[in-house]
């Protein structure tokens, strides 16, 4: 597979991880000329072309999330014998490797993955989208920090795959809701459920509820209650075990009502430790009673009560002067000024000016504030921070999510994908018509349609004109060639000297016996070649492509 080019277009560098459904590669992108992670489908799975379809459909539908914390989905296809899935490549390593390798992490990177998790969840759901099978294999930890959210878009289609969903099961079923379990659709309650086991997970390298069997874990979820984690891991506050064993009830009822409520107590609880505030703890056994203590004389008993009320009316002072240190240090605050809509110029100038320390969190894409203005700020305006240390994270939108879609219609095939790529898109399948209006090899229509919007990356079906319908002739009437002779070209090609690694050649040759492959070749950067083609019939169609790019398209009377 090393060294390969999938659909004339990703170069396959290396191979990065298997799953139960696909294996992941990290492979090039000879469109957009950026590294990918490309998933290629196991050819068991693939070869049930329903399903593989189904997956296309699904991930195409999920390319429309546009968030910092989801990787992004570029592009799909089915139409071929392999099932394959190009998505953003994040370098880092998985919340699952990281277990696996160093055990429990530390409260800090917790708080931080599963906040990150949520905030991508609470942005999903937002849009009707419900992730569905999150796992610890999902979530990838960037070597900059970044925490990036996967595989949107599965779901669905295993949901109407039953056989093959039985089949995945097994990997999915420590961190699946006891609803899904028993066949319900997945909701925004067993998202929370997963990220609560995996939050789990991470702080105690262990699994809430596990066994032999599905059957026997499924029994666990809903007739046992889990081990705290703060029980196994002394380290993680008491609020945030709370907190987790809430998002792992049984009940879909007894969770949090949405991903935003527990977003907010995990932030609260971040800010809290980050502030130095105190935090909900386990209760230390307390000593014994002084009135159990049998007092050896008399006049020691005295003195034991003398420095007991001298004790409590010490404890009074301070427990009066922290209360007055708090409400004064609470009184210290200051409040979030508006930031979204502005340029970091303009922030910066605002944020100086309330003596607020303003940080730049990145980019992301939004339909509501142009390029250049802020579109998000956490804490959010009206929010009252501590004044010495006031923060404010903001990120700078990239402009919108989705772009227009180019008028390709009457363009041949090789200007069209020129058109495609410099707007931000691909093109996907190609099929031929004949037509009437449209000049041979001339787009004759496109999905989707022009001046519609779409995400970056977006493949661009295309139906290419094969000129009038032919006429059929009597056979009295006398042919000028004979549809099955035999004919010969001579091809001329030229690899660029400047491309990258060996370059696939390939030649299509489209005449009277149909559309085949006549070269298919890899050939380094600079090389110059003649070969030979045979054809049969008239209006013989040679396309020519060089690194999954068409340079020649032509036709043969």
């Amino acid at each position: 597979m090393i060294g390969r080019i999938i659909n004339y277009r990703y170069e396959v560098l290396e191979k990065v991880g298997d799953g139960p459904l696909f294996s992941v590669y990290r492979a090039r992108d000879k469109v957009l000329n950026k590294v990918v992670a490309l998933k290629v489908m196991h050819k068991d799975f693939a070869s049930n072309r329903e399903f593989a379809a189904a997956v296309e459909a699904s991930y195409r539908d999920a390319a429309r999330l546009a968030h910092p914390n989801i990787a992004r989905i570029l592009d799909a296809d089915s139409s071929g014998e392999e099932c394959i899935v190009a998505c953003e490549f994040v370098r880092g390593i998985s919340v699952q490797d990281r277990v696996k390798r160093a055990g429990p992490v530390s409260v800090a990177l917790a708080l931080d993955v599963g906040i990150a998790v949520l905030e991508a969840l609470e942005y999903a759901h937002e849009l009707g989208v419900v992730h569905g099978d999150i796992k610890p294999s999902d979530i990838i930890v960037g070597s900059d920090g970044e925490i990036k959210l996967t595989d949107f878009g599965l779901a669905r289609a295993l949901a109407d795959f039953p056989v093959v969903y039985d089949q995945l099961q097994s990997f999915s079923i420590h961190y699946q809701a006891p609803e899904v379990v028993e066949g319900n659709t997945p909701t925004p309650a067993s998202d929370i459920y997963a990220v609560g086991v995996v939050l789990y997970q991470m702080l105690t390298n262990a699994l809430p509820f596990d066994g032999g069997t599905i059957a026997s874990i499924a029994l666990k979820k809903v007739k046992e209650s889990p081990v705290p984690p703060r029980s196994i891991n002394a380290a993680v506050p008491k609020s945030l075990n709370d907190i987790i064993l809430k998002a792992i009830e049984p009940s879909a009822d007894h969770r949090y009502k949405s991903v935003s409520a527990m977003l907010a107590e995990l932030r609260a609880l971040r800010e809290a430790l980050r502030l130095g505030k105190p935090v909900p703890v386990a209760e230390t056994a307390q000593a014994a009673p002084a009135a159990q203590q049998e007092p050896e004389v008399e006049t020691e008993t005295l003195s034991r009560s003398y420095w007991w009320w001298l004790g409590l009316f010490v404890v009074a002072v301070l427990v009066s002067l922290g209360l007055t240190m708090l409400v004064v240090g609470q009184r210290a605050q200051i409040q979030v000024p508006q930031f979204l809509g502005l340029t970091w110029e303009e922030a910066q100038k605002l944020a100086e000016e309330r003596g607020i320390e303003l940080i730049d969190d990145g980019r992301a894409y939004s339909d509501t504030y142009e390029a250049g203005k802020i579109c998000s700020a956490v804490p959010p305006a009206g929010t009252m921070v501590p004044k010495n240390r006031a923060q404010v994270r903001v990120k700078i939108s990239l402009g919108p999510s989705t772009v227009e879609v180019p008028d390709l219609t009457g363009m041949t095939e090789a200007d069209a994908n020129e058109a495609a790529v410099k707007a931000g898109f691909t093109i996907g399948k190609v099929r031929q018509a004949y037509s009437d209006k449209v000049p041979i090899n001339a787009v004759i229509s496109q999905d989707p349609e022009p001046g519609a919007r779409r995400p970056p990356g977006t493949a661009i079906d295309l139906v290419i004109s094969q000129g009038p319908k032919p006429v059929p002739q009597s056979v009295e009437e006398p042919t000028t060639q004979d549809v099955g002779e035999e004919r010969r070209f001579s091809v001329s090609i030229e690899v660029p000297s400047d491309a990258e690694g060996a370059q696939e050649v390939l030649i299509k040759v489209i005449d009277a016996d149909g559309e085949r492959v006549a070269y298919q070749e890899l050939h380094d950067p600079g090389d110059n070649f003649t070969t030979s083609v045979v054809a049969r019939g008239s209006n013989i169609r040679i396309k020519v492509y060089v690194g999954g790019v068409l340079v020649k398209d032509v036709t043969y009377k």
